[in-house]
Parts: structure tokens; C-alpha cells; sequence
């Protein structure tokens, strides 16, 4: 297939002028007959009248896209292929039962027409819509090519001076975060892309922008919309001015196209419905520009949550420490890329060993270096010796002279754990109590200390408990998006059914459970999914 030509269009009436126009160029550039250029006409304006009125509901405006294409072999049949991304609709009677063309729905988006064509051997007299038609197809390819927003503004600007015969074209934008119009300005060297900014219903473009009209003023200097500030600058003299509005497909304005001082007169209708159709196409692909830039930085951004995470998992131990007659396991499951959760499972000599759970306020990147910070200062405060009680004040005095500008906090639960006695003397900074299940007494005691969130404030009291793991216990340390894990109906997974779990599954290994209690919260949460971080340390004494 030879491709003559593509034309991505906004789906509105009164983009239909100007495929009238575009339609004109294919058939002075295949030199059909007034017959067949009159078929030709009759059956891509029904089709994509049809498109307009149909594919697309009320209030939703979409895209129609028209490729012309010649076969190789047969030059006297055209290939006309109408793609939309509407709902399904039947091709209208009129080609459904037409005589000079078929129609074949080939997707129930995409329709090909077929149809025989003469050529009369001389040009029609059509000189100006070759030109649109050559300009329009510039303008499609470029948004088929170029990606890259500022080298798209570039070259949509110096094709529509070129086409309208102006000397000068600026191409605004409108920045969604503050209302302005900022402008990329086309200088005497083309190469050169200037930035500008305008209050919205300022100037010319400031009014368009505002208003959705079309602007076409002969004489600038007498139309009080027009600011000189610009001439006024450059030493510029600016005769005449048309500006258009640029309107995505669901018809918002984003943007204004404005062109200045024609070579030839003033700008004519002509002008203004030719600019219109190139900023249809232009809005399309400054959207893709956007949408592709936009992707690009999403995925630089998940990039950088990616090492985030693991330069975050690199603070957690590596490998979980087993001891002899007793089972550990843990989990580390952050709600997003990173996590405001942490544990510490440090060795303090001899027999006994440091068990930490922690839960930081907040989510995402601020908790994630509060946490960095958290562990840093615990693993660091551990090599001191100190007891539960001493670490936690401590390192809450830390963390408080820390934190005067970020304002966070942490729960954090420390345990020193004594595996050749099961002694275990803990401390609690306003962390949920942990769950020591007795399995010969069938019972749940939950390990509560006095003590207040770890860094909130310059001065607090800790209170040091102490309990003793017998055979067959089972402790489980664990954060709060365990048990506040909702359900679609707005229910916490809650003690109690944690509880059932640990009691249901008290046999089994340190990591079968871990691996029942986190099955028994997904469970729970169904579709609604996990919105906090989950964090278990399980220990069992066989």
C-alpha cells in the first residue's frame, strides 16, 4: 500500500470543514475527477458525520483518525481506513447500500471504504488546498515522530508560519498548576524558543484563552485587547494578529495559537480555518507530548522508589538469626515501594539477643528517611549497653533534637531476649502490645509497658517490663497495619482475629504462621487491598 495520507481530527462538527478542505488536497494530489472527487467527498463526510454524531455519547469527545492509501498494483481504487476510539456503531445506509463504494467494518472501530477512482490527467484547480493538504500531513507526521514537547512546540510553530504565510507565530500554553499562559516564542532564529508568560484573559491570547473565540485583528494597534509590551521590547512592529484556541479532544482549551503580520494583507477566512484544523492537530500532539513526558518521569520516579526500597531493605538483617530450641520469623511487607515499618534483630552478647519493632508515622519517601534515621540511632544506642528502658529514652532525645522541622514520630517496641532462659525485659515507646500466646494454658497476654510515641517530645518516661517464654509459647510482635487492615464494609481484622489465627495455627513453624496471619489479613481485605505497611516478628519456643 502507498500511503497518501493521515489526519487526526478532534470528533466535533465543526471539524468537518476542515476535512472538507484536507479532502480537496487528496483529490488535487491524485487528480481525480470532478466525479470522483465528488464520491470520494460524499463518502468521508457520511462516514465520519456517522463517527461524530454516534461513537461518541454525549459530553465525550473523541478522535477520529482518516488514512488514504493507494495499492500498489491498482491505481484506480483508494483505500479510505476511519478509526475511532468510540463505542461500537453500524456505518451509515448511505454507504452501507452505496454504489460507487464499499464499506467493510474491519474492527468495531475501524471501518474501510473502497472505491474506484478516475484521474483526469491535469491538476484541478486547487492550488491552496494542495498547500493545506501538504501542511495538515506535516503536522500529522510530526505527531507520529516527535515526542519531545519543546521540539514539537518548535516545529508545529514553524510549519503554521510557513503555511499562513506570517511572520511570526507564538504557541501558548495554559500551566494547569497556575492559570498562566506561558508561550514558547519563535525567534528570527528558528532554533530559538523563547519563554514568556501572560495572566489568563490578558491580551489577545490571555482573551482566546478565556473566551474559546476566534481572534482576527487587521490593525493591532487599535484593538485594546493587544498588549505592546512585546513590541515595546524587541523594537518589533506588529501590523495584524489572528489567534485560535487549542482544544484537546474532550474540547478544554489548552492552549492558544497566535500568528503575526501577514506577508500578504490581512488574514483571511481562509487563514482562520486552516489554523483552526492545525491547532486541532497540534493539541492532539502536545497531549501525547505531555502524557509520554509525564510517563517518562512516573517511571523514573518508581526507578528511584525501586532503590529506595532497597537501599531501605539493606537496614533490615539480612538473614533471620535461628537460635537452638527456638523458631524465628519475620515479615516486611511496605503498602508501597517504601515503608515506614522496620524491625532490628541485634545481638547483645552472650545468650541474649534484641528484638525491635517499629512503626513511623506517615508513608511513602518522609517515612522511609524517618525510618533511616530511627534504626540508625537504635542500632548505634545498642553497642552502649543499656537496657530497654535506657535505650528507648535515649533514643527518643535523639530523634527529638532531630525532628524540630519534620514533626514525626515512631511506636517502637524493644525486647532483650534472653535465649538460653526465655527471660525477656521489655519496654514500650506507644507501640501496640505485642501478643505472647501460652500454649499450655490456652491463653493470650498482651506485653503492655507505660511510654509515649518516640520523638514527640524533648522529655518522657519509659516503664521496663519483664516475662518469661516458656516452652511452647508464642510471641508475635507485629504493627498496626495488621490489625487496622480494613475490609470493603469498613471492619479492622482487629485482635480478635488475629488471635484466632495464632491459636489455630499454634504448632505450626515461627514462619507458617507468619505466613497464615498475612494470607488471613489479604483475606480479609479482599478488594480494598493493603493501605499500611505489615510488619511481623514471630518467635516460638519449641
Amino acid at each position: 500500500m502507498i500511503l497518501v495520507a493521515e489526519f487526526h481530527i478532534t470528533a466535533i462538527n465543526d471539524n468537518l470543514i476542515a476535512l472538507g478542505y484536507y479532502l480537496q488536497g487528496i483529490g488535487h494530489r491524485l487528480q481525480l475527477t470532478e466525479d470522483s472527487f465528488n464520491q470520494l467527498e460524499s463518502a468521508v463526510m457520511e462516514a465520519a458525520a456517522a463517527v461524530v454524531e454516534g461513537a461518541y455519547p454525549p459530553g465525550r469527545v473523541g478522535e477520529l483518525v482518516i488514512r488514504v492509501e493507494l495499492p500498489e498494483t491498482a491505481t484506480d481504487r483508494l483505500y479510505i481506513m476511519l478509526t475511532h476510539m468510540g463505542q461500537s456503531i453500524p456505518p451509515p445506509d448511505a454507504l452501507t447500500y452505496s454504489s460507487f463504494v464499499h464499506v467493510e467494518v474491519v474492527a468495531p472501530t475501524i471501518w474501510r471504504l473502497t472505491m474506484r477512482i478516475e484521474r483526469s490527467g491535469t491538476t484541478l484547480p486547487l492550488s491552496e488546498a494542495e498547500q493545506d493538504l501538504n501542511a495538515i500531513q506535516t503536522i500529522s507526521e510530526v505527531l507520529t515522530t516527535q515526542i519531545h514537547l519543546d521540539d514539537l512546540l518548535r516545529m508545529i510553530i514553524d510549519r503554521l508560519v510557513e503555511t499562513i504565510d506570517a511572520d511570526r507565530g507564538t504557541l501558548y500554553l495554559i500551566d494547569p498548576d497556575t492559570g498562566d499562559l506561558f508561550s514558547k516564542i519563535l525567534l528570527e532564529d528558528a532554533s530559538v524558543l523563547r519563554e514568556v508568560r501572560v495572566k489568563m484573559g490578558q491580551g489577545i491570547a490571555g482573551y482566546v484563552a478565556q473566551t474559546g473565540e476566534i481572534v482576527n485583528v487587521n490593525d493591532a494597534y487599535t484593538d485594546p485587547r493587544f498588549l505592546r509590551s512585546y513590541d515595546v521590547e524587541t523594537g518589533y512592529l506588529t501590523r495584524n494578529v489572528l489567534a485560535v484556541p487549542m482544544r484537546n479532544p474532550k474540547q478544554q482549551i489548552i492552549g492558544v495559537v497566535q500568528l503575526l503580520n501577514k506577508h500578504d494583507g490581512n488574514f483571511t477566512r481562509r487563514d482562520e480555518r486552516m489554523l483552526v484544523a492545525m491547532a486541532s492537530q497540534a493539541a492532539i500532539g502536545v497531549e501525547n507530548a505531555r502524557l509520554y513526558a509525564d510517563e517518562l518521569q512516573q517511571q523514573l520516579f518508581q526507578q528511584q522508589l525501586e532503590t529506595a526500597k532497597a537501599i531501605q531493605r539493606s537496614f533490615l538483617p539480612v538473614e533471620v538469626p535461628q537460635f537452638g530450641g527456638w523458631d524465628v520469623a519475620v515479615a516486611w511487607e511496605p503498602a508501597y515501594n517504601v515503608s515506614g515499618d522496620f524491625y532490628i534483630i541485634h545481638p547483645l552478647g552472650y545468650s541474649r539477643t534484641a528484638l525491635v519493632i517499629a512503626d513511623v508515622c506517615g508513608k511513602s519517601i518522609p517515612a522511609a528517611l524517618f525510618m533511616a534515621l530511627s534504626v540508625t540511632v537504635l542500632r548505634f544506642i545498642m553497642q552502649l549497653e543499656f537496657s530497654p528502658v535506657q535505650l528507648l529514652h535515649h533514643a527518643n532525645h535523639v530523634i527529638n533534637s532531630y525532628n524540630e522541622q519534620s514533626k514525626m514520630f515512631a511506636s517502637i517496641f524493644v525486647a532483650y531476649l534472653d535465649f538460653a532462659t526465655g527471660e525477656m525485659h521489655y519496654a514500650s515507646g506507644g507501640h501496640n502490645p505485642p501478643l505472647l500466646y501460652r500454649s499450655a494454658t490456652d491463653t493470650f497476654i498482651e506485653l503492655k509497658a507505660r511510654g509515649i510515641l518516640v520523638g514527640l517530645f524533648e522529655e518522657v518516661e519509659f516503664e521496663q517490663e519483664v516475662i518469661r517464654l516458656q516452652e511452647g509459647d508464642t510471641l508475635v510482635m507485629y504493627t498496626d497495619g495488621v490489625t487496622e487492615a480494613m475490609n470493603i464494609v469498613d471492619e479492622e481484622f482487629g485482635m480478635q482475629r488475629l488471635e484466632t489465627v495464632i491459636r489455630e495455627n499454634a504448632t505450626c513453624s515461627a514462619a507458617e504462621l507468619r505466613d497464615h496471619i498475612l494470607s488471613a489479613v489479604d483475606a480479609f481485605a479482599g478488594e480494598r487491598g493493603r493501605f499500611d505497611d505489615e510488619t511481623l516478628v514471630i518467635v516460638r519456643r519449641a
